[in-house]
């Protein structure tokens, strides 16, 4: 197994601990390259960390820039947040040329054979996959952790389209929901010269060269699994969200059940929120929900309180530390107009927490809130469901979250362009009854039961290291 992402072992996130689970059962050598402390640096079977080759400090801040004042704002739709700079743009390329060469030219062998596919992870490292073609390197697949957008304005195609090329140059690209799927597929389309989609068959066939001038030809009458063998010519695109441990997670609820994290949470229900500062995630619009929750329904004074972990995120960043700073006001705006002296409405829990701490939190919430704006998965949400017990809460649920294609039909869904309209889907989701509520989350727990973080990892196993003899599909791979 051969990895690649921004940030490696042990870091927090959905990322890395997906990524963790994909090689702890892998006996074979595998290695992870990743970033750390402005270096590449790779991780082997043994564990080892291995240093290799230093990014100039003017290419990792220029990347840094690039990732999250452009790309992040414009894959989320929320284009008024985007900066565009040249000179970022070109150090974002350097980056990634830096990190292809040194994967070029160290990759080691494994085992005296030739080393699997290059398993490739997300927006910051998106331009890997056609820099490694480019070097004759190892071929690739690539996981989109983040949304693939609706529409892009038309100033800033350019540097998407370089983006959507070479993602195309590798063999498959997961997306975590269909609509993510759908919105690259139309892009592609409308903007890329010189490739043809199959929407049906999920696939981008790529033309040859020599097939440049003429778009028609025989892959789409080629049986599905006859066209995943064709090289060069076919990117198969694959919706496969993002599983979970539910064992784990429901191991750390059931031992930590009786634990309180914070005084101030035993003398109320509450209603959990956990995500980061960051405008994506639609902070500022459940401050003002939280108001008018309050302000429309009286009688809930000091009787919820609404926990907020919400972590400070990309500090230095004018748009994030604004967001920031936003959120701190409101809370305390908020706080003075509705607190008593025993009592106030918003608790801002310090953090991070690891996963006993979150899973009491889970646990024992009355509500989980979980609002994006637009968001790639909203992991946090399948950590919720996971955590209940035999009398459990109720999961309010942004329609744009990631995770409401799996699991919208049994939450109470809160629309964050509605601020009134999610203050009163936290109300309607703390008076469900309690049979309502046991049955929506044992559907929601049979969704999660379906789709583990071992059968997430056992479609790509599978299409990075192709098994001999016949020809599946991924599907059929993973059951």
């Amino acid at each position: 197994m051969q990895i690649v992402s921004y940030r490696g072992p042990g870091m927090a996130g959905g990322v890395s601990p997906a990524l963790t689970r994909l090689v702890a059962d892998d006996s074979a050598h595998h290695t992870w390259w990743h970033i750390e402390s402005d270096t590449i640096k790779y991780s082997n079977a043994a564990g080892q960390v291995v240093t290799k080759q230093p990014i100039p400090k003017a290419v990792i801040e220029g990347h840094y820039r690039y990732c999250n004042e452009f790309i992040w704002p414009i894959m989320h739709d929320l284009h008024q947040y985007a900066t565009y700079r040249s000179e970022d743009r070109a150090l974002y390329e350097r980056f990634n040329r830096i990190m292809a060469r040194d994967i070029a030219s160290n990759r080691p062998a494994t085992r005296g054979q030739a080393p699997g596919k290059m398993f490739v992870q997300d927006y910051q490292l998106a331009l890997l996959p056609k820099e490694l073609q480019r070097l004759d390197g190892p071929r690739c697949g690539v996981f989109w952790h983040i949304p693939w957008p609706k529409a892009v304005p038309q100033e800033f195609l350019p540097p998407l389209i370089d983006i959507a090329k070479s993602i195309l140059s590798a063999e498959f690209i997961g997306f975590h929901t269909q609509e993510y799927c759908a919105n690259f597929f139309r892009f592609v389309s409308k903007h890329i010269n010189g490739v043809s989609v199959s929407i049906r068959d999920r696939v981008v066939i790529r033309e040859p060269k020599s097939h440049a001038v003429n778009p028609q030809h025989s892959l789409f009458s080629l049986p599905n699994a006859e066209r995943t063998s064709v090289d060069d010519l076919t990117t198969r695109v694959i919706s496969a969200p993002l599983g979970l441990d539910v064992d784990h997670w429901r191991s750390l609820a059931k031992t930590q059940s009786k634990t309180v994290l914070h005084p101030a949470l035993i003398n109320t229900d509450f209603v959990l929120s956990v995500d980061r500062a960051d405008y994506t995630k639609g902070v500022i619009p459940r401050m003002e929900s939280i108001h008018h929750f309050f302000n429309d329904h009286p009688e809930m004074i000091g009787k919820i309180t609404f926990a907020q972990l919400c972590t400070q995120t990309r500090p230095g960043l004018e748009a994030f530390d604004n967001y920031w700073n936003d959120i701190q006001r409101m809370a305390r705006e908020i706080n003075n107009k509705y607190k008593s002296a025993d009592w106030q409405p918003i608790l801002n829990l310090k953090g991070p927490l690891n996963g006993q701490d979150l899973s009491v939190l889970y646990n024992q919430a009355s509500v989980m809130l979980v609002n994006p704006l637009r968001d790639g998965l909203n992991l946090t949400a399948k950590e919720y469901v996971a955590c209940q017990s035999g009398n459990p809460g109720a999961l309010v649920l942004s329609p744009h979250a990631g995770a409401y294609e799996e699991l919208g039909q049994w939450t109470t869904t809160a629309d964050p362009y509605n601020t009134r309209g999610m203050g009163q889907a936290v109300f309607d989701a703390l008076h469900l009854s309690n049979s309502e509520k046991r049955s929506r989350m044992k559907n929601m727990t049979d969704v999660l039961k379906a789709n583990t973080i071992s059968s997430w990892c056992d479609q790509f196993k599978f299409l990075l290291e192709p098994q001999t003899g016949d020809v599946k599909t991924a599907a059929e791979a993973s059951g």
